[in-house]
């Protein structure tokens, strides 16, 4: 029988788990999402650049670093440009105080960086006495104004893509890699096909074509499966140590990084140059643009992300990581057979 002292030990060793959870929560949950900072929001003002210059320069000087401010010569330019996430949103002046002005947004591209170019715009028609139109060009889903229906598929997935393989090693920790990583398949696609089929069909968050629907979750499964091999990675290299080092790097980085609800424009500093490469935020950028954007940019998105699954895999299969996995799953298989009575 185990003595006390041994399980106390077990059992306090066994609480770092949740003390690190709380502590990496907070340093990287809160900390990038408690204070938006906005950077080099691009507005361009709409009209010819000569007689758009005195409107722009104003715009500039109030704004700051906070927006960078172009012209473009055409609402139909304008529209296209928002369209295509090459600016943020574009503003048309009036030249008499009775007619409104307009700004067009995307608020699909992020809600936050959209209001605060609305903000400016305003700034603008109220010294002038003017009316505001905002138009909506790439408008998120109903019901979900605030753009949380992508985040939230993303960190359900991160989550599962973290615990499937944990969950695996403690309940099979011998389990030859053919079948641990046809399991980790298997449950990547499931993974994010419930994930749709409540979010999606039961709440109506997720909208589009069958095919939009498809290319959505497929996403997510690759998702799923990189960062699930991440951590199986992690484990046949680092042992115990790596449900540490996985945590960290592949829930807590990926979360704080997503780019979903906090777009790049408004993420503090060290979280939007994370952006621009991390495993999440491709994945979100990827499902933004086959849901809202009619797939624009998709390809780039994805490279990125395949660039990940295949990094990960030649590293699975280097021969010193198949090594260390394979003596990983006799030392685990030994206690087993112990206990059944079967020699070692």
């Amino acid at each position: 029988m185990t003595d006390d002292g041994t399980q106390t030990r077990l059992a306090l060793g066994a609480m770092l788990v949740p003390l690190f959870f709380a502590i990496a929560f907070a340093a990287c949950i809160i900390g990038s999402y408690h204070k938006p900072d906005p950077s080099n929001i691009k507005v361009a003002v709409v009209g010819p650049p000569a007689e758009t210059a005195q409107v722009r320069a104003g715009m500039q000087k109030a704004a700051g670093n906070a927006f960078a401010v172009s012209s473009l010569p055409s609402v139909a330019q304008a529209i296209h440009a928002v369209r295509e996430r090459d600016i943020n949103a574009a503003f048309v002046p009036t030249a008499d105080p009775r007619q409104p002005a307009s700004i067009m947004v995307a608020s699909a591209n992020g809600r936050i960086v959209a209001t605060a170019a609305e903000t400016l715009a305003r700034s603008v028609t109220t010294a002038q006495g003017a009316q505001l139109a905002v138009r909506e060009v790439r408008p998120l889903a109903p019901g979900d104004e605030i753009g949380l229906g992508v985040f939230m598929f993303l960190i359900v997935c991160t989550i599962c893509g973290y615990i499937a393989p944990t969950i695996l090693e403690t309940l099979a920790p011998a389990l030859v890699p053919s079948r641990r990583y046809a399991i980790l398949a298997g449950t990547a696609v499931l993974i994010p096909t419930l994930v749709y089929l409540i979010g999606g069909l039961g709440y109506g968050t997720y909208e589009g074509s069958f095919g939009t629907i498809l290319a959505f979750i497929g996403v997510g499964a690759l998702y799923v499966f990189t960062l699930g091999a991440g951590t199986r990675l992690l484990q046949a290299v680092l042992g115990p140590p790596a449900i540490f080092v996985s945590l960290a790097i592949l829930v807590f980085l990926n979360i704080a990084s997503l780019g979903a609800t906090y777009t790049p424009p408004v993420m503090a500093p060290f979280w939007r140059f994370l952006n621009h490469f991390w495993i999440g935020a491709q994945a979100v950028n990827a499902q933004r643009s086959i849901l809202y954007f009619d797939g624009a940019g998709v390809g780039t998105d994805m490279l990125k992300l395949l660039a990940w699954t295949a990094v990960i895999a030649a590293l699975i299969v280097l021969p010193v990581s198949r090594r260390r996995e394979r003596r990983r799953e006799q030392e685990d298989a030994r206690p087993a057979a112990a206990a059944a009575g079967v020699p070692v």
